[in-house]
């Protein structure tokens, strides 16, 4: 797959859809959260199709540098702490939810560390024939934490459409592995789960189903 600035605002747009039809569901409070993931992997390739038009030559440097840090702190930091925190607020038992409790704590340190890493080291992104390169000086030790914290909230979940996506996660993060160099693997790996992260609009269909159909049996009881 040959990834692009084509490629890139093609899937924003696709994403950027697929938020508004999820925002026109109802849910719960709990849900939101969630709900807004196709929103950000919406902007975040968008800001990938950016620097692709920077490498490219159609817009000028002084976009990279913020273009740039905006997509790594989605990427490295946000994520690890914000995949914990919305599946916690979805659970209802109590040993699942103190394994994503310990996911959160994992994922807050796994942000914090990157962040600093961030601060002190700048982040460098060179283009190849297939894909962007992103060189971020964050010691090998944090992937695997990084993992726990993205991953197995979702595994443990006690809903089988949000255990479904884990899977999904898990999956494409091992394509992402083989298919990529370890420069390129944060671009693709990404794009993979922004696409994943549409079918999350079936997990809030399915779920509003009941609420529509307390509503319609309330309303000819009345």
């Amino acid at each position: 797959m040959c990834y692009s600035a084509q490629a890139s605002f093609a899937a924003s747009g696709a994403l950027a859809v697929g938020s508004v039809a999820i925002a026109r569901l109802p849910k719960d409070r709990a849900g939101v959260p969630l709900s807004l993931f196709p929103a950000i992997f919406a902007v975040h390739q968008f800001i990938e199709g950016v620097i692709w038009l920077n490498h490219d030559g159609v817009l000028p440097d002084a976009y990279q540098s913020a273009a740039v840090c905006a997509y790594v702190l989605i990427a490295y930091i946000l994520w690890p702490v914000f995949v914990p925190f919305s599946a916690y607020l979805l659970e209802t038992d109590r040993r699942r939810r103190c394994v994503i409790l310990f996911c959160q704590a994992v994922g807050l340190g796994v942000g914090a560390s990157l962040f600093l890493v961030v601060l002190r080291h700048p982040v460098t992104v060179s283009a190849g024939c297939c894909g962007l390169s992103y060189r971020v000086a964050a010691p090998d030790l944090l992937i695997a934490p990084y993992l726990v914290a993205v991953a197995i909230p979702f595994l443990v979940s006690s809903r089988l459409s949000l255990v479904l996506f884990g899977v999904g996660v898990a999956v494409s993060c091992a394509v992402a592995a083989i298919a990529a160099s370890a420069t390129t693997f944060p671009s693709v790996w990404c794009f993979f789960a922004a696409l994943l992260s549409a079918g999350l609009y079936l997990h809030f269909r399915f779920a509003a189903r009941p609420s529509a159909a307390g509503t319609t049996a309330t309303a000819s009881a009345s």
